[in-house]
């Protein structure tokens, strides 16, 4: 009886490690624009931006960060920079973290879920989420 409480109990950690592990990848954003990878660190999960539409700006120099609303963060290139931020996981879902779209230079509290190859984001300007919009990302295979 007890070794088989012992299996049953490392099964359901083995399940629970894989669910959270699921998020890990590169994921497109569905207007195709970029693609964010999902990694893990530390009990967090963050994601920066590995692929661009458009790495570069019309002049060849690299595409910046430049509506950012800290002056001092203006200049940094959007390749590689981080975007997502401390979610953690909970079961299948992700929360408790911020989302940052480097399209208007705001920062949003975000949850993610993972559906199949698609990862619903929500970023959303209240904890609850309440008040946002959901986005569909697509898993790069």
């Amino acid at each position: 009886m007890k070794k088989f409480i012992l299996s049953i109990a490392f099964l359901a950690m083995s399940f629970s490690a894989a669910l959270a592990q699921d998020v890990i990848g590169q994921w497109k954003l569905e207007d195709g624009t970029a693609i964010v990878e999902v990694y893990k660190s530390g009990d967090v999960y963050n994601g920066k931006i590995v692929w661009l539409e458009k790495p570069t700006e019309d002049d060849g120099t690299p595409a910046i960060d430049d509506k950012n609303p800290d002056k001092s963060l203006c200049t940094r290139p959007l390749m590689g920079l981080n975007m997502l931020h401390g979610l953690k996981a909970n079961g299948g879902k992700y929360s408790g973290g911020k989302i940052y779209d480097p399209g208007n230079g705001k920062t949003y509290n975000c949850t993610m879920q993972v559906k199949g190859d698609v990862l619903k984001v929500r970023g959303s300007l209240d904890s609850r989420g309440i008040i946002g919009r959901t986005m569909d990302w697509f898993r790069v295979k």
